[in-house]
């Protein structure tokens, strides 16, 4: 029997009022119970911790490991930093090519010139891959954050 089914039984069996408020009362408890189990189920977290606990991990180890994620990111964008400081003197190293005289070019300058310039490509995408990072693991902070109060607001009414 569903739930229309049981309302309409109640409001045409039950001739007590308060009998059937109570009733009405009950059968909505229940209902609301029911729907948080399966919000409580269904409540997606942060993607890194929901695999560590899947794993074994507790909620605290998976905290830290996402610390330790974000510290990493930072550092990896340092890291591209250093090396899009060395490897500008790729691009400045053809700007000063192509502004000597060709009686002073050096035979080797392409090949200084070459492995700077992969240097700071390299470095300008390890930049970008730390700062997607760091947004992919705010984002899912944050996100792990609003459902965790969206939860609590559900609780306290």
């Amino acid at each position: 029997m569903d739930d229309k089914e049981l309302i309409k039984r109640i409001m045409e069996e039950v001739k007590d009022e308060k009998l059937r408020e109570e009733l009405l009362a009950l059968m909505v408890e229940k209902n609301k119970k029911k729907d948080d189990a399966k919000q409580e189920e269904e409540r997606p977290i942060d993607y890194v911790a929901r695999q560590k606990i899947l794993f074994g991990a507790t909620e605290g180890v998976a905290k830290v490991e996402w610390w330790i994620s974000f510290i990493g990111s930072i550092v990896f964008i340092i890291i591209s930093i250093v090396f899009i400081l060395v490897g500008s003197l790729g691009p400045l190293g053809l700007l000063g090519y192509f502004l000597t005289p060709a009686e002073e070019r050096g035979s080797n300058d392409w090949f200084f010139i070459f492995f700077f310039s992969i240097l700071f490509i390299m470095g300008l995408g390890f930049f970008i891959l730390g700062l997607g990072s760091i947004f992919s693991l705010r984002s899912g902070k944050k996100e792990y954050e609003r459902l965790k109060r969206k939860r609590e607001n559900q609780r306290q009414s």
